[in-house]
């Protein structure tokens, strides 16, 4: 099975920021990427793919994401465009080691958090209750940037 080195919400995906930053920080043989509709367009896919070179980039649907993690024993990030696909994962079964927020798509009633990172209350309640079931949830934009717990994020969102 995979050892998970961080779990991130990144409605970017791939970008210069996670080849950047987040891969110097914590190290991967893999980068795998949950998204169902991303699954299903391959020119997509294959620009993904190239934004990250040296790593492995895996483009899965939800429903595969468990699997994908039990097929090789490597060490990786596992990156999801949104909230609500984290929490179709664990509904699914995939357990995750904890879960960094980093860039949320900004929606008319998104309110920041943080620099950059800005949820709406129905994404914080679904991050509460991630919380409450044992999932370790903080909001961390940048790996320089202290974590946010989500006890502090509940307390900017009104």
């Amino acid at each position: 099975m995979a050892k998970q080195k961080i779990v991130r919400v990144d409605y970017r995906l791939i970008h210069g920021q996670v080849v950047a930053k987040w891969i110097k920080y914590y190290p991967v043989n893999r980068i795998i990427v949950a998204d169902d509709d991303l699954k299903n367009d391959d020119f997509m896919c294959d620009i993904y793919k190239m934004a990250a070179p040296g790593n492995m980039v895996e483009i899965v649907t939800l429903a595969e994401l468990a699997e994908t993690l039990n097929k090789k024993n490597d060490e990786v990030m596992i990156i999801f465009k949104d909230i609500k696909n984290v929490q179709r994962a664990l509904k699914n079964g995939v357990e995750l080691i904890e879960l960094n927020v980093g860039a949320v798509q900004t929606g008319k009633d998104s309110q920041f958090v943080t620099s950059g990172v800005a949820l709406t209350k129905e994404e914080v309640e679904t991050l509460q209750e991630m919380h409450n079931d044992g999932l370790n949830v903080y909001v961390q934009p940048i790996p320089e940037n202290e974590r946010l717990s989500i006890e502090s994020i509940m307390n900017k969102i009104k």
